[in-house]
Protein backbone atom coordinates (compact mmCIF):
# COMPACT_ATOMS: atom_id res chain seq x y z
CA UNK A 1 0.00 0.00 0.00
CA UNK A 2 3.27 2.42 0.31
CA UNK A 3 2.66 5.41 2.42
CA UNK A 4 -1.10 5.11 1.94
CA UNK A 5 -1.28 2.40 4.55
CA UNK A 6 -0.45 4.88 7.41
CA UNK A 7 -3.62 7.04 6.12
CA UNK A 8 -5.97 3.53 6.16
CA UNK A 9 -4.35 2.29 9.83
CA UNK A 10 -5.28 5.69 11.17
CA UNK A 11 -8.85 5.52 9.91
CA UNK A 12 -9.23 2.08 11.12
CA UNK A 13 -8.11 2.80 14.61
CA UNK A 14 -10.61 6.04 14.36
CA UNK A 15 -13.33 4.01 13.69
CA UNK A 16 -12.81 1.12 16.22
CA UNK A 17 -12.84 3.87 19.36
CA UNK A 18 -11.15 2.24 21.23
CA UNK A 19 -10.28 3.12 24.88
CA UNK A 20 -7.95 2.48 27.60
CA UNK A 21 -9.28 2.60 31.29
CA UNK A 22 -6.45 2.54 34.30
CA UNK A 23 -4.64 5.64 36.00
CA UNK A 24 -2.10 7.96 34.88
CA UNK A 25 0.02 9.37 37.58
CA UNK A 26 2.28 12.21 36.78
CA UNK A 27 4.75 14.29 38.21
CA UNK A 28 4.50 18.17 36.80
CA UNK A 29 7.57 19.98 35.39
CA UNK A 30 8.13 22.82 38.52
CA UNK A 31 9.93 25.95 37.79
CA UNK A 32 10.48 25.18 34.65
CA UNK A 33 10.45 28.29 31.79
CA UNK A 34 7.29 28.23 29.36
CA UNK A 35 4.33 26.22 29.21
CA UNK A 36 2.28 23.43 26.65
CA UNK A 37 0.25 26.41 25.67
CA UNK A 38 2.35 29.33 25.66
CA UNK A 39 2.69 29.19 21.70
CA UNK A 40 6.35 29.74 22.07
CA UNK A 41 8.06 27.55 19.53
CA UNK A 42 11.35 25.50 19.74
CA UNK A 43 13.80 26.15 16.82
CA UNK A 44 17.75 26.94 16.55
CA UNK A 45 18.75 28.85 19.50
CA UNK A 46 15.59 28.41 21.55
CA UNK A 47 16.20 30.77 24.50
CA UNK A 48 14.12 28.33 26.78
CA UNK A 49 16.46 24.94 25.98
CA UNK A 50 19.24 27.53 26.72
CA UNK A 51 18.34 28.52 30.13
CA UNK A 52 17.58 24.78 30.59
CA UNK A 53 20.53 24.34 32.20
CA UNK A 54 20.37 27.21 35.04
CA UNK A 55 17.05 25.25 36.09
CA UNK A 56 19.26 22.17 36.11
CA UNK A 57 21.32 23.45 38.73
CA UNK A 58 18.35 24.31 40.92
CA UNK A 59 17.25 20.62 40.63
CA UNK A 60 20.24 19.37 41.97
CA UNK A 61 19.84 21.31 45.05
CA UNK A 62 16.43 19.90 45.36
CA UNK A 63 17.18 16.54 44.66
CA UNK A 64 15.59 15.39 47.75
CA UNK A 65 11.88 17.39 46.75
CA UNK A 66 10.51 15.60 43.83
CA UNK A 67 7.33 17.00 44.07
CA UNK A 68 3.65 15.95 44.73
CA UNK A 69 2.72 13.59 42.00
CA UNK A 70 -1.04 13.84 40.10
CA UNK A 71 -3.49 11.69 39.18
CA UNK A 72 -5.66 10.83 36.34
CA UNK A 73 -8.33 8.01 37.00
CA UNK A 74 -10.96 7.19 33.91
CA UNK A 75 -11.31 5.98 30.50
CA UNK A 76 -8.99 7.80 27.73
CA UNK A 77 -9.08 7.28 24.11
CA UNK A 78 -5.32 8.55 23.82
CA UNK A 79 -2.35 9.17 26.12
CA UNK A 80 0.44 10.76 24.05
CA UNK A 81 4.15 12.23 25.21
CA UNK A 82 6.04 14.38 23.35
CA UNK A 83 9.38 16.19 23.78
CA UNK A 84 9.37 17.94 20.43
CA UNK A 85 6.32 19.62 18.65
CA UNK A 86 6.13 16.74 16.33
CA UNK A 87 5.07 18.87 13.27
CA UNK A 88 4.36 17.34 9.88
CA UNK A 89 3.01 18.11 6.73
CA UNK A 90 -0.44 16.65 7.91
CA UNK A 91 0.07 18.53 11.44
CA UNK A 92 1.60 21.92 10.45
CA UNK A 93 1.65 23.04 14.35
CA UNK A 94 2.45 19.52 15.27
CA UNK A 95 0.64 17.07 18.47
CA UNK A 96 2.72 19.86 21.20
CA UNK A 97 3.31 22.74 19.15
CA UNK A 98 5.17 24.50 22.84
CA UNK A 99 6.66 21.39 23.00
CA UNK A 100 10.89 21.57 23.91
CA UNK A 101 13.53 19.25 22.70
CA UNK A 102 16.23 20.60 25.48
CA UNK A 103 14.41 21.83 28.44
CA UNK A 104 14.26 18.36 30.59
CA UNK A 105 10.36 17.71 30.14
CA UNK A 106 8.03 16.21 28.19
CA UNK A 107 4.36 17.51 27.39
CA UNK A 108 2.19 15.11 28.58
CA UNK A 109 -1.78 15.05 26.40
CA UNK A 110 -4.51 13.07 27.77
CA UNK A 111 -7.53 12.54 25.76
CA UNK A 112 -10.33 11.04 28.00
CA UNK A 113 -13.42 8.82 26.10
CA UNK A 114 -15.35 11.14 24.03
CA UNK A 115 -17.88 10.63 21.35
CA UNK A 116 -16.45 9.82 17.94
CA UNK A 117 -17.67 13.56 16.72
CA UNK A 118 -15.49 15.29 19.56
CA UNK A 119 -12.58 12.88 18.51
CA UNK A 120 -12.72 14.03 14.92
CA UNK A 121 -13.11 17.67 16.12
CA UNK A 122 -9.91 17.22 18.24
CA UNK A 123 -7.72 15.65 15.44
CA UNK A 124 -8.97 17.88 12.88
CA UNK A 125 -7.59 20.88 15.18
CA UNK A 126 -4.36 19.83 14.56
CA UNK A 127 -4.67 20.42 10.96
CA UNK A 128 -5.68 24.07 11.23
CA UNK A 129 -5.16 26.88 13.60
CA UNK A 130 -7.53 25.85 16.20
CA UNK A 131 -6.05 24.98 19.56
CA UNK A 132 -6.06 21.57 19.76
CA UNK A 133 -6.06 21.18 23.26
CA UNK A 134 -9.05 24.08 24.06
CA UNK A 135 -11.63 20.83 24.71
CA UNK A 136 -13.41 19.92 27.77
CA UNK A 137 -12.15 16.14 27.34
CA UNK A 138 -8.44 17.24 26.60
CA UNK A 139 -5.66 18.03 28.85
CA UNK A 140 -2.45 18.95 28.66
CA UNK A 141 0.55 18.72 31.35
CA UNK A 142 3.88 19.46 31.33
CA UNK A 143 5.82 16.66 33.43
CA UNK A 144 9.49 15.48 34.33
CA UNK A 145 7.81 11.77 34.50
CA UNK A 146 4.43 9.62 34.16
CA UNK A 147 3.38 6.14 34.70
CA UNK A 148 0.49 4.19 33.30
CA UNK A 149 -1.28 1.80 35.12
CA UNK A 150 -3.89 -0.37 33.62
CA UNK A 151 -7.27 -0.86 35.29
CA UNK A 152 -6.69 -4.65 35.88
CA UNK A 153 -3.72 -3.82 37.33
CA UNK A 154 -4.42 -1.73 40.03
CA UNK A 155 -3.89 -3.07 43.72
CA UNK A 156 -2.33 -5.73 42.09
CA UNK A 157 0.89 -7.52 41.64
CA UNK A 158 3.26 -5.84 38.82
CA UNK A 159 3.71 -9.24 37.82
CA UNK A 160 2.53 -9.53 34.05
CA UNK A 161 2.59 -12.93 34.03
CA UNK A 162 0.24 -13.18 36.96
CA UNK A 163 -1.87 -10.53 35.82
CA UNK A 164 -2.68 -12.26 32.78
CA UNK A 165 -3.37 -15.12 33.89
CA UNK A 166 -5.99 -13.32 35.98
CA UNK A 167 -7.38 -11.46 33.58
CA UNK A 168 -8.03 -14.79 31.93
CA UNK A 169 -9.17 -16.56 34.61
CA UNK A 170 -11.85 -13.82 34.86
CA UNK A 171 -13.06 -13.93 31.25
CA UNK A 172 -13.52 -17.46 31.19
CA UNK A 173 -15.88 -17.31 34.25
CA UNK A 174 -17.88 -14.88 32.53
CA UNK A 175 -17.64 -16.84 29.52
CA UNK A 176 -17.06 -20.69 29.99
CA UNK A 177 -17.17 -21.57 25.72
CA UNK A 178 -14.21 -19.02 25.99
CA UNK A 179 -10.93 -20.34 24.32
CA UNK A 180 -9.30 -17.05 23.62
CA UNK A 181 -6.72 -15.20 25.34
CA UNK A 182 -6.16 -12.15 26.89
CA UNK A 183 -5.86 -8.96 25.10
CA UNK A 184 -3.65 -6.11 26.50
CA UNK A 185 -2.49 -3.13 24.67
CA UNK A 186 0.71 -1.78 23.40
CA UNK A 187 2.53 2.01 23.37
CA UNK A 188 3.87 3.03 20.11
CA UNK A 189 7.36 5.25 21.04
CA UNK A 190 8.47 6.78 18.13
CA UNK A 191 7.43 3.74 15.39
CA UNK A 192 8.85 1.10 18.43
CA UNK A 193 6.56 -1.21 19.59
CA UNK A 194 6.22 -1.45 23.46
CA UNK A 195 4.81 -4.70 24.15
CA UNK A 196 3.88 -3.67 28.04
CA UNK A 197 0.41 -2.36 28.69
CA UNK A 198 2.17 -0.80 32.37
CA UNK A 199 4.87 1.87 31.40
CA UNK A 200 7.12 4.47 33.58
CA UNK A 201 8.55 7.10 31.86
CA UNK A 202 11.34 9.37 32.72
CA UNK A 203 12.12 12.50 31.08
CA UNK A 204 16.06 13.56 31.78
CA UNK A 205 17.61 16.94 31.06
CA UNK A 206 19.64 16.54 28.24
CA UNK A 207 20.25 17.97 25.00
CA UNK A 208 18.93 14.59 22.90
CA UNK A 209 16.79 11.60 24.05
CA UNK A 210 16.96 8.36 24.23
CA UNK A 211 14.52 5.40 24.60
CA UNK A 212 16.31 2.45 27.12
CA UNK A 213 14.51 -0.57 28.18
CA UNK A 214 15.23 -1.78 31.94
CA UNK A 215 13.34 -4.47 33.59
CA UNK A 216 9.80 -3.29 35.45
CA UNK A 217 8.56 -1.76 32.19
CA UNK A 218 10.41 2.06 33.02
CA UNK A 219 11.40 3.78 30.03
CA UNK A 220 14.13 6.26 30.03
CA UNK A 221 14.47 9.92 27.82
CA UNK A 222 17.48 10.92 28.41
Amino acid sequence: MGPARYDFSGFKKFLSHHYYEGTISYLPAVGTLGSPRDKSRCKAGCFICFNSGEQLSKEKHRRNFEGEWKYAKGKFLAINAACMSCACPRSPKGLSPAAHLADGTTDLIIVRKCSRLNFLRHLLRHTNKDDQFNLSFVEVHRVKKFKFTPKHLENESSDIKDAGKKIFDRICQDHSACCCTPVNSNWNCDGEILDHAEIEVRYGHYSSCHIYYIPLNIFFCT
